[in-house]
């Protein structure tokens, strides 16, 4: 006889991956709705648009159960470019094939995309999109590479340096870029990280690293660990350092950068399944262009992270997270997965959690893998017309997630 609850479960994913499919076979927006915290403990609705990035089929090949044979696209960046033009950076992965650096295109805000196109010669998820102006994209895989016609052709690169220390100088998050009159990059400036060699994952601590660049990122100036990027945690007795991974940066109105962190995960967690899925993120502020930073303040222990940093034309900061898993004081709150957003209206200090954003949602449990959460990455951007463009990756239905909303 069939479990109630893995019965329900199977009915709802045939309905969530089926009503994603029908929406896939039509492009353009479609309405969507959010939710807001009401400040009181309640909810208001909000309207947004919604669309799939989805993948060209294989020629010849036949769709799989609900039509999902085609492959899979993940969303690793977009930006708005100089001529207007919105480029998702992204890989697309052939059914049966190997994931490949991809480019789609929109000319009016998102609407309607270019075919999502493999960059020849070019593998890995690029991270760190970012428009250098005059018509000069960078993004980072291997390399650091270079469109210098509105994301079109890459042709040009350079090699991404490690840290001091000789290891590598991981990225995930976003950059904040100086800018002069003309819209040119005057400063980049990016948050890294690598373990060292020795210990085990998620026992042994990430160590963050900040560096700017005045030449676009060919070259690298001015890295510095932060000791505040370091944690002491004492569990059951036994003390720990937790440190810091991925970052995305911002400049607040009043001068300072602010920066969204990936904590390491809190010991509580150490014998979870999936362990990355229960770290967290917190902020870090320095207020003389990044040679010292603040204290972590830890704004999600865990199951939030993958933050994006954005600055609004009001000047609120906006960050969004992916939800991989629900928990509230170290508990499981829900089965909800997705992504969400927060504000600060003061310069990175305070957030609103009780006016959250959950942008997207769905319901998933696995009972012989609570700890799965079958979502992650995405980025932001802020368009031209004030509304915001987020990206992010429901794994359940394949095809990158692209939510346009208003704050």
């Amino acid at each position: 006889m069939s479990h109630p609850v893995v019965l329900g479960f199977a009915v709802a994913l045939f309905a969530l991956l089926a009503s994603h499919v029908i929406a896939a076979d039509l492009p353009g927006w479609r309405p969507h709705m959010i939710r807001q915290g009401d400040g009181k403990g309640g909810w208001i609705t909000r309207d947004a648009q919604l669309q799939f990035l989805s993948v060209p089929p294989e020629e010849g090949a036949k769709p799989l159960a609900f039509g999902l044979g085609a492959g899979s696209s993940t969303a690793f960046g977009l930006v708005q470019a100089d001529n207007g033009d919105v480029v998702f950076a992204g890989t697309w992965t052939p059914r049966g094939g190997t994931e490949s650096t991809s480019i789609a295109i929109s000319a009016d805000r998102g609407a309607t995309w270019s075919k999502l196109t493999p960059i020849p010669g070019i593998t890995g998820r690029p991270m760190n999109l970012s428009n250098l102006g005059g018509g000069t994209l960078s993004f980072v895989t291997d390399k650091r590479y270079y469109s210098h016609d509105h994301g079109r052709t890459w042709p040009d690169s350079v090699e991404h340096p490690a840290t001091s220390t000789g290891l590598p100088f991981m990225l995930e998050g976003n950059a904040w870029l100086d800018r002069d009159e003309q819209g040119h990059a005057t400063t980049v400036y990016e948050i890294g990280w690598h373990y060292k060699p020795e210990g085990k994952h998620p026992e042994k601590d990430a160590w963050g690293f900040f560096r700017h660049s005045k030449d676009g990122g060919r070259t690298w100036q001015s890295e510095v660990c932060p000791p505040q990027w370091k944690m002491p945690v004492t569990y059951e007795g036994t003390e720990y350092v937790r440190g810091v991974s991925e970052g995305a940066v911002v400049r607040a109105a009043n001068g300072d950068l602010v920066a969204a962190l990936r904590t390491d995960m809190h010991p509580r967690f150490f014998n979870r399944e999936t362990a990355d899925h229960f770290e967290g993120t917190g902020i870090s502020i320095s207020k003389d262009d990044g040679k010292t930073w603040s204290p972590i303040n830890v704004l999600f222990e865990a199951g939030r992270m993958h933050a994006n940093l954005l600055r609004m034309p009001n000047d609120d900061l906006v960050m969004t997270v992916t939800v991989r898993i629900d928990l509230e004081n170290g508990e499981l709150a829900s089965y909800r997965r997705g992504c969400e957003a927060i504000v600060s209206r003061d310069h990175g200090v305070t957030w609103e959690h009780d006016r959250k954003f959950i942008l997207d949602q769905w319901e998933f449990h696995d009972p012989a893998h609570p700890a799965i959460g079958p979502c992650g990455h995405l980025y932001s951007v802020v368009l031209d017309d004030g509304s915001i463009l987020t990206a992010h990756n429901n794994y359940l239905v394949t095809m990158a997630s692209l939510i346009r909303w208003q704050p």
